[in-house]
């Protein structure tokens, strides 16, 4: 088969191809035994798809985590303490990773896991008690947990030889540099390695020290940025490298990325609804020369394939990495408590505020007419919004029961019918995401 013959074949999605089947005739040989875990995504656009990992998906995982291991963190023959951060549950990051790690240390590489989870005071006492016993540690979890802990940790326990793997949520350069501050490592933002993972198919590509390197660049070069990131980039637009001999990647002509991953549940060029751009490594040499970096072109990999992901249309924000969809608010603003007074359209983001930690803010229009919201508004909105949530997204519960009130409680800002990020022309999104 000829690439032209394989880009003539279908793109499948969860709605026209995993939906209408049953597990087991979606699986290799119908055999669902063929099955060892199984993981689910969130269910936020309705109920949660489950996907099966075999023995090649624990492999891959391994040999990923391995390559992240070596390339950015350097561990070489040295011990080396994993401590989970990912939730351990049905989601597929605690376990996957704790899997991965396990791989590792059958290979005989000197790796210990630990698996607190998103329990912060236990991910604390395992650095605390653990870490001093191990020449290097790795901290994995979603980025604003990780950053939880790090506040949390005491001074002498940040002296450790700390790195931080990260998936679930993008994370800007500041962002970056705000947590390598935080345990003295300024100047090494290889120690910060972002994956991007699904699901369907665990990682499908990470950050490795040329992407990091050159998104570094990209965000001083107002010409490299939208070269390589297009205009619409914003800080959290995500830039990883990808093995396409076990990722096959390709983008439609909507922008979409498409999958092609041999697993216990082969998928053929499926689509996640994530947006964004593959490039080859000649091509990212040629943006990068094109746009003054004759330098940087020197460090990428010819035949290296890269990926620049620039979002989900169909997500509002994502939280503390839970993923908030219009649809979970929409019914806050039918209410007929506040129905006349807003027109329904809002814009939800999740971004760090000035402290660094992730604020859910959502913006409001107010009714045509009204200049001003009316006394109360933005109090009734609050509660209403904060309802939705609970009765609509699960990972928002298991959020806030986490995290308490004081953490996961929206900001509510209503604005005059037409203005701020309802400005007339404008085409309205739900998210506001990377705005600051």
């Amino acid at each position: 088969m000829t690439r032209d013959d394989f880009a003539a074949l279908p793109i499948t999605t969860k709605i026209d191809y995993l939906a209408p089947h049953e597990l087991d005739e979606l699986m290799w040989d119908g055999d669902i035994s063929r099955a060892q875990t199984w993981s689910a995504t969130s269910g936020s656009t309705g109920s949660p798809t489950y996907f099966p990992r075999d023995s090649r998906a624990a492999r891959d995982a391994a040999d990923y985590y391995g390559r992240i291991f070596e390339e950015c963190f350097d561990i070489g023959g040295h011990t080396t303490l994993v401590v989970v951060c990912f939730a351990m549950g049905t989601w597929i990051g605690g376990t996957y990773s704790y899997q991965a790690a396990l791989g590792l240390h059958e290979d005989d590489r000197r790796i210990t896991v630990a698996t607190p989870g998103i329990d912060v005071a236990a991910a604390v006492a395992s650095l605390v008690e653990l870490g001093p016993r191990h020449e290097k540690v790795i901290l994995a979890g979603y980025p604003p947990l990780v950053k939880d802990v790090l506040d949390m940790l005491p001074a002498d326990a940040l002296t450790q030889d700390l790195h931080l793997l990260l998936a679930g949520e993008g994370i800007t350069e500041r962002w970056r540099d705000h947590v390598l501050e935080r345990f003295g490592r300024l100047h090494r933002p290889e120690r910060v390695c972002l994956m991007y993972g699904t699901a369907e198919a665990g990682v499908m590509g990470h950050e490795t020290p040329t992407t990091v390197t050159v998104r570094r660049a990209a965000f001083t070069s107002d010409k490299l940025r939208r070269e390589l990131f297009g205009r619409n980039a914003t800080p959290l637009t995500t830039f990883v490298e990808v093995d396409p001999m076990r990722r096959y990647t390709e983008v439609d002509e909507d922008g979409y990325l498409l999958f092609t991953i041999d697993s216990a549940l082969p998928l053929v060029r499926y689509r996640i609804n994530d947006q964004g751009r593959v490039l080859t490594g000649l091509e990212l040499q040629e943006v990068l020369k094109m746009s003054g970096f004759d330098d940087l072109s020197t460090i990428v990999d010819p035949e290296g394939c890269f990926v620049v992901l620039t979002g989900r249309p169909d997500v509002a924000t994502s939280f503390y990495s839970s993923s908030i969809f219009p649809a979970q608010l929409a019914s806050a603003f039918d209410a007929a408590s506040v129905a006349r007074s807003v027109t329904g359209r809002f814009c939800a983001d999740g971004s760090p505020g000035d402290d660094h930690c992730p604020v859910l803010r959502i913006d409001v229009e107010l009714s045509a007419g009204a200049t001003t919201p009316e006394p109360g508004l933005a109090e009734r909105l609050r509660s209403l919004c904060l309802a939705a949530l609970l009765d609509n997204n699960d990972e928002f519960r298991t959020l806030r029961s986490s995290h308490g009130e004081e953490r996961t409680t929206p900001v509510v800002n209503v604005h005059p019918y037409g203005t701020g990020p309802f400005r007339p022309g404008a085409k309205h999104t739900y998210t506001l995401r990377g705005r600051r």
